[in-house]
């Protein structure tokens, strides 16, 4: 009965071995370079305070002198509005008529005082209201489909389409959405395909009023274009990283679909625009990171607006384990949300 107690022993002390060498030269945190260095600064963003949210899945639709108003995927109509040292929380709902249909789990709420919209762009259905009383009114029936929709006015939007080429080939473009006519024009060459031209130029887009500015940042490359408010191109930037060209792998399925064949390359989450500024919510490890780093801080580099050059980067100390998928900046504050937790960093600007 020994020999079977050796030959286990034998095993597990094998497997041990075998688990040691996969260990030791298995790739760890950062040991993959990728390419680039960042500025690092000592203490650059401080956590000043928290709020634990009522629900899951909000987002953020916008912010006035007092208040920051968050959205929620899950309930369309659903407002929350926070004080800014996120002391005090108000719900609300937004009231449209009786009978009304859209597609609500794509609705998205943007509130720019006095005004509030909501928007899908299936059908494609846009509301409009004040916040003083949140009745809203569908308005700009002359419009097109979009997966994307960023207002600047009260009467004039920046939306993200697909165009389909008399070839039947598809591509994300952006287009302006006006009250008055041309109702809609399409802004052409603005978006590079890569790959496909669906997901190889999603990306994220955001408006600064200060500069009148609009920023498009993709996600799978190290790229990022700034227009005007006639989608006229300013310039084009590149984020620090190296990623080029996108590093994904699109499958055309039978129902006509294109799905992800294999889990992309991501490089860029968000970018907001403010103070003129750029703040990248990056995903890419520098050279010079702690191997730590993404454990316990989400990174944001800081760009120039004036001309898409790198300034420095924002390490954000994390709330527990949950990530940051939303984040604005107002002044010297960054407010932060994750799945559950709304969080006010102060910034120490350089």
């Amino acid at each position: 009965m020994q020999h079977p107690f050796r030959f286990a022993a034998g095993c597990i002390a094998a497997c041990l071995v075998l688990v040691l060498i996969l260990y030791a030269f298995a790739d760890k945190p950062n040991d993959q370079k990728n390419g680039f260095n960042r500025t690092l600064l000592p203490q650059t963003a401080i956590l000043s305070n928290s709020l634990e949210l009522p629900y899951p899945a909000y987002y953020i639709a916008g912010y006035t002198d007092q208040h920051i108003y968050l959205g929620n995927f899950s309930a369309s109509l659903h407002l929350l509005a926070v004080n800014q040292n996120l002391k005090d929380s108000q719900r609300f709902t937004l009231k449209i008529p009786a009978g009304d249909r859209y597609a609500w789990k794509l609705a998205r709420v943007m509130v720019d005082s006095p005004m509030v919209y909501m928007a899908e762009g299936n059908t494609p259905t846009l509301y409009q209201g004040k916040l003083d009383s949140l009745s809203m009114h569908r308005f700009l029936s002359e419009s097109c489909f979009f997966n994307v929709l960023q207002n600047i006015s009260s009467t004039s939007f920046i939306s993200r389409s697909i165009h389909v080429d008399e070839s039947g080939n598809k591509q994300n473009i952006l287009a302006k959405i006006k009250t008055d006519a041309p109702h809609v024009t399409l802004g052409e060459n603005i978006l590079t395909k890569q790959v496909d031209g669906i997901f190889c130029t999603d990306g994220t887009l955001d408006y600064d009023k200060q500069s009148g500015k609009l920023v498009y940042l993709y996600h799978y490359r190290n790229e990022f274009i700034t227009l005007d408010t006639n989608l006229h191109v300013i310039y084009t930037g590149h984020t620090i990283d190296t990623n080029s060209t996108a590093k994904i792998q699109v499958a055309n399925m039978s129902t006509g679909i294109n799905k992800f064949s294999a889990p992309p390359g991501y490089v860029n989450n968000r970018a907001r625009v403010a103070d003129n500024r750029i703040y990248v919510l990056a995903s890419l490890l520098a050279d010079n990171d702690d191997t730590q780093i993404r454990q316990q801080h989400e990174i944001i580099d800081v760009y120039s607006l004036d001309n898409g050059a790198y300034r420095y980067t924002l390490y954000l100390p994390l709330k527990g384990k949950e990530r940051i998928m939303d984040f604005m900046v107002k002044g010297n504050q960054l407010f932060a949300l994750s799945e559950r937790t709304l969080s006010a960093y102060t910034i120490i600007k350089n």
